[in-house]
């Protein structure tokens, strides 16, 4: 794979568009400072994927596009396009180029492209994977690179190792891994949180549950024992009823006889009175007069009564506001304590804070002050050091190139050995490892396919119980709900029957005789409702048309029905019309109304009976029409005059003469009739329901069996498929290792080779350059140093810093206080707001209050006294001349001699029947009351019946052990039960089962993250150890690769790399230790500049050698060196760029020398980039 062109549009200074071409070797990018050169360096950065675009030299992401200049504008967009040749399909694309695009627009949206075809940067990062070109890779090195190299921790330069060894793929699967695990843990966490919480709420829920199941039987209970004593109590209100209406009409025919006899004392009184009606009308006068005057005194005595109770309710009324307004007051000055004393603190700190905040200023002054003398004196003992170190490090750069050069020479002729030696190891090596990899490859196929197949097989057991378990839900609602249906249907069927048995529905008289005993019972027939059948449509027609017939009892003789007569009378047992079949004829009615076609038939048309029984239903039904509606009833009517007896399908009656009787009630009761009716179709659907009901539990039992079958399946699967998952991701890793170790087997050997020519290149140009190093150091002979106090400037800086310290601790405890203070005090002015708000408040409600006060006082001490006294002078007058009228009266009676023997008797037998009829009009109006009481009693308890879902018929199916009495008793007990649950969610029982299940399905979820997790660690597991082992070897690789170049740049000297944590590999550290040619081994940061930069590009070139890209961009690496270390470094470039194609960002001369093409960025226009390409053929003697 080959670099072959950069594109540019609009990134940073390259506003037009821009292709720079490379050609295989070292291309150099030259140009001066500004021009934009290092722009190139970060447009091959963006695209390969780099997202921190601080990395990029910018700030935020709209940075990189070009900004615009005095003569043009800005543009919306930036786009950068890599372009490779892919002809050795290094890229896992089938194509010969293969071009990656990265696009960003000002707007904040950005692209990826791969040959124009959108994507994701996770995309391109796993299509670089094992290029050499992934995240953080070797491809571009800038001075930043190798400054992070030297600035790093130990544990940091592992991290560039590992991407060195080609284990990207690994991290980011480990990392997806970790981060499934970390989903898996938090998910865990979450699913044990809520298992937590839940598990608080089971507790109290099933204790709710519990009361709640025991309030509904509770309930349940009391409900049954409300409707029988319910029914109780209407049975006994409607025998009242009856017996009041009774004694109603009584006293209404005493009260007619009572009336007869005074209207008969009046007229002879006023026969009487005819001779002295002066006199009398005198006595009427006085009468009437004294009346009225009673009359007023009981509205007196009333009105006085009232005004001792408005009397006794305000003074309660002043003693409840009193107090009131005693509590505010009290309330509202301990809230005025509290705000006096919030002010003065509020005063007094905020004094302090002015106080504090003032010598807050002069101490960071103080700090200033002193930050800027340590800064002072920290410059001049750099500058001292500086010029110290200079000469000391030419002396040394010199001496330790002759020692390099000296060790180079040993180390390259043992190299030449060790070289020969490890070609004919890894030429063994390589066909041993190649004859594994056949064998693991064979193991990776086989457990691939064993796999497949157990995932599809345990995918479709999975599938099979899901669906089945689904099915099975189904099956159970549908087979509760047919349960249910037959329940209701069986209990209405039995309690049909219990009411067919006891003629419930019939009146008392017929009851007593369907259930007598006797002789006279067999020639019984039946009530006439038992004795036809009617269909439905019809039913309400024919009830309408018996009436009360329905309840007429059939018998065989006439001399029954006289012995059924008597057996009432015995029992007092009701009255009932009795249709002897021998006395009772009916016939066959025959009218033209018959032929009309809106009539349906006669009433005898449209049952069912048994024949012999056919003069007794003609006799009832003959003559009554059925017709459809009322409008065909009343057309029929008006045409035969209103002659006919007609009942419509709907229930109304019309009577011959024209009356009309109709409408309807809201209680809805089963009828005689309709009984066997509802029984047969009743015990027809328990059939279906039974049919249903087994077909549903068969199924449902298969439904089951099919789940359980298919969950053991797939628990004895599972075992099988974890463990051949596991071998399947270890074969899979083992696989990629040996072929791993085969590359880097081949690549080395290789390398071996090529190393054995260069050693000898390497032999003659090193003994050259020991020659030059001698001369050069004997030139340095002269000694130079440099004088300073250095003690006494450190002394000074030492007392400096401390100064600054103190002034640093002083202000900062200051600055802490201060902030405490104004904290405090908005915690006090949010408190006054408070209870300035409080005291409003309380303002606000002792208004109201007082003005009450002084209204109640005001009527308590003045109005209603003043009233009282009024009203006892007025009752005290009222009953003086009540005593007055009264002796006029009397006066009057006396002069009335004329008929007073015979007056007198009348009037005393008047007065006497004028008791009696009070007395009746009394008993009337308790009777009319009682009646109104009682009737109301009995609709009232009909509805307590339905609101407790009972109808009359339900209520009298009760049956209760037990009197009345201790019904009441059960029911005072049921009510204290209930009573002392307290309240009841009537949901509980329901959310309870709700919470249970799903503790029980995040129970299972529990466990399955579980068996996830320690599936994924295993597999974690795996991959560590795959990317331990390639670390090693390339720790091993690299670090011989990485002697033999640091060898060839210094001129000898040995490098050395070492693991901080040897026991653990992946998350331990790497360190150098160093030891140039004519110097003692040291770390790598304990070199010089130089040194140290010559050491990491040596590092850098083990790297590429180990794993070489397809390009390598050296941006201004070789700033750091000196022209002899410059010279060495191209020399090395130009041995290597046969296998790297290197892309060199330098300003240094003997770097542009070594390069094959010059690529010139330069500015013609300001602010804008423009691109020179020269050949190096064409400018070498201007170089030279």
């Amino acid at each position: 794979m080959q670099l072959l062109r950069l594109e540019l549009k609009g990134f940073k200074s390259f506003a037009d568009k821009t292709i720079v071409k490379f050609s295989p070797g070292m291309t150099a990018v030259i140009g001066p400072n500004g021009s934009g050169k290092s722009n190139i360096t970060d447009a091959m950065k963006w695209v390969l994927g780099e997202s921190n675009v601080r990395n990029l030299r910018g700030q935020k992401a709209e940075d990189i596009i070009f900004s615009g200049t005095e003569k043009r504008k800005p543009m919306s967009a930036a786009e950068v396009t890599l372009v490779f040749d892919n002809s050795d399909q290094q890229l896992d694309i089938d194509m010969a180029e293969v071009a990656i695009t990265r696009r960003i627009y000002r707007t904040g949206e950005s692209e990826f492209l791969v040959n124009k075809r959108s994507c994701r940067l996770k995309d391109i990062h796993l299509l670089l994977a094992d290029t050499g070109l992934g995240r953080d890779s070797m491809a571009i090195i800038g001075q930043n690179r190798i400054d992070a190299i030297l600035n790093s921790k130990p544990e940091e330069r592992r991290l560039i190792f590992e991407d060195v060894a080609g284990i990207s793929r690994f991290k980011i699967n480990k990392e997806d891994a970790l981060r499934r695990i970390a989903s898996t843990d938090r998910n865990m966490e979450r699913v044990r949180d809520v298992m937590a919480t839940i598990e608080e709420q089971l507790g109290p829920l099933s204790e709710k549950a519990e009361k709640t199941k025991k309030y509904m039987t509770l309930s349940r209970t009391k409900r049954d024992y409300d409707g029988a004593l319910g029914f109780h109590n209407y049975k006994t209100s409607d025998r009242l009823l009856t017996r009041f209406e009774n004694d109603n009409i009584a006293f209404k025919d005493e009260e007619i006889e009572l009336q007869t006899e005074l209207s008969k004392l009046e007229a002879r009184r006023h026969e009487l009175q005819s001779s002295s009606s002066k006199e009398q009308e005198q006595l009427k006068l006085w009468e009437a007069q004294y009346t009225e005057k009673q009359r007023d005194e009981e509205r007196l005595a009333g009105h006085l009564r009232l005004l001792e109770e408005q009397l006794k309710t305000a003074r309660r009324e002043l003693d409840e506001t009193s107090m009131r307004i005693s509590e505010l007051e009290a309330t509202q000055k301990g809230e005025e304590q509290q705000l006096r004393i919030l002010n003065q603190l509020i005063q007094d700190e905020s004094a302090q804070l002015v106080e504090k905040e003032s010598n807050l200023e002069e101490l960071e002054e103080t700090y200033k002050k002193a930050v800027e003398d340590v800064r002072a004196e920290q410059a001049k003992f750099q500058s001292l050091q500086s010029d110290r170190e200079a000469f000391e490090q030419r002396q040394l750069e010199v001496v330790s190139a002759i020692e390099t050069a000296k060790a180079s020479i040993r180390s390259l002729e043992a190299r030449k050995v060790e070289s020969k030696n490890q070609c004919a190891i890894l030429e063994s090596e390589i066909a041993q490892v190649d004859s594994e990899l056949q064998v693991a490859r064979s193991e990776f196929e086989e457990l691939g396919q064993k796999f497949n197949a157990l995932s599809a097989q345990r995918q479709a057991l999975v599938d099979d119980a899901k669906n089945a378990a689904m099915k099975a839900r189904e099956e159970r609602k549908e087979l509760q709900k047919l349960r249910t249906q037959e329940q209701r249907a069986k209990g209405r069927l039995e309690l049909l029957a219990q009411w067919e048995e006891q003629h419930e529905g019939y009146l008392e008289g017929t009851k007593n005789i369907l259930n007598g005993k006797g002789s006279w019972r067999e020639q019984i027939t039946g009530a006439v409702g038992e004795l036809f059948t009617v269909e439905d449509k019809y039913t309400t027609a024919i009830e309408t048309a018996l009436g009360g017939s329905v309840n007429h009892v059939v018998t065989t003789t006439a001399r029954a029905a006289a012995e059924g007569v008597n057996y009432l009378k015995s029992i007092q047992g009701g009255r009932v019309t009795f249709l002897p079949m021998d006395s009772v004829k009916g016939k066959p009615y025959d009218t033209p109304a018959l032929h009309e076609s809106c009539v349906l038939g006669t009433a005898v048309d449209c049952i069912s009976f048994d024949n012999k029984y056919a003069h007794i239903f003609q006799y009832l039904l003959g003559r009554t029409l059925v017709v459809s509606s009322m409008d065909d009833a009343i057309g029929l009517q008006k045409k035969y005059n209103q002659q006919l007896r007609i009942v419509t399908l709907t229930g109304e009656q019309f009577q011959p003469g024209g009356s009309l009787t109709g409408g309807a009630t809201k209680r809805k009761r089963a009828s005689v009739l309709s009984r066997k009716e509802e029984a047969a179709s009743l015990e027809q659907e328990l059939v279906q329901i039974e049919e249903q009901i087994q077909s549903l539990t068969a199924n449902l039992e298969r439904l089951e069996k099919r789940v359980e079958e298919s969950e053991k399946e797939r628990v004895a699967l599972d075992e099988s498929y974890q463990h051949t998952n596991l071998l399947y991701v270890a074969s899979e890793t083992k696989v990629q290792n040996i072929q791993h170790q085969i590359d880097r087997k081949k690549r080395v050997l290789s390398e071996e080779e090529q190393r054995l020519v260069q050693i000898d290149i390497d032999l003659a140009t090193t003994t050259a350059n020991l020659k030059d190093q001698e001369t050069a150091l004997a030139s340095l002979q002269e000694n130079h140093g440099v004088d300073g106090n250095q003690g006494a400037l450190m002394d000074r800086l030492t007392v400096l810093q401390k100064v600054q310290q103190e002034a640093y601790e002083a202000f900062t405890k200051a600055r802490l206080t201060c902030d405490t203070l104004r904290h405090t005090i908005q915690e006090r002015e949010t408190q006054r707001e408070q209870r300035n708000q409080s005291i409003s408040s309380i303002i606000e409600r002792l208004t109201p209050l007082r003005n009450l006060l002084v209204s109640t006082t005001q009527r308590y001490e003045e109005e209603i006294p003043k009233a009282q006294e009024v009203a006892e002078q007025e009752l005290a007058s009222a009953t003086a001349e009540v005593e007055r009228l009264r002796a006029l009266r009397d006066e009057a009676y006396d002069k009335t001699s004329t008929g007073r023997e015979e007056m007198e008797s009348i009037l005393s037998e008047q007065d006497r029947l004028n008791q009696r009829y009070k007395v009746v009009q009394g008993r009337l109006v308790d009777m009319e009351g009682k009646i109104t009481r009682h009737r109301m009693d009995c609709e009232r308890f009909i509805e307590e019946l339905q609101e407790l879902g009972f109808t009359l018929e339900d209520a009298q199916a009760l049956r209760i052990e037990g009197s009345v009495n201790d019904w009441k008793d059960e029911q005072a007990r049921l009510m204290a039960e209930i009573a002392e649950l307290g309240p009841v969610n009537p949901n509980a029982v329901e959310e309870y089962e709700e919470t249970k299940e799903r503790y029980d399905f995040l129970t299972t979820q529990l466990a399955d993250l579980d068996t996830a997790k320690t599936q994924l660690q295993a597999v974690i597991a795996e991959m560590d150890k795959a990317m331990s082992t390639q670390l090693y070897d390339v720790l091993d690789v690299v670090g011989r690769r990485f002697q033999e170049v640091f060898s060839q740049l210094f001129g000898g000297g040995t490098a050395q790399i070492v693991l901080t944590d040897p026991d653990n590999i992946l998350t331990g550290g790497i360190d150098f230790y160093i030891q140039p040619p004519g110097k003692k081994r040291q770390q790598l940061t304990l070199l010089s500049g130089g040194e140290r930069a010559l050491t990491v590009i040596a590092l850098l070139f083990s790297f590429l050698d180990y794993r070489p890209a397809p390009f390598c961009v050296l941006d201004e690496v070789d700033a750091a060196l000196d022209e002899a270390n410059v010279e060495r470094f191209s020399s090395y470039l130009n041995r290597v760029n046969k296998e790297t194609q290197f892309i060199v960002v330098s300003h240094r001369k003997k770097t542009m020398e070594a390069a094959e093409v010059l690529q010139g960025v330069t500015m013609v226009e300001r602010g804008v980039s423009r691109l020179l390409t020269v050949a190096f053929e064409d400018v070498k003697e201007d170089l030279a």
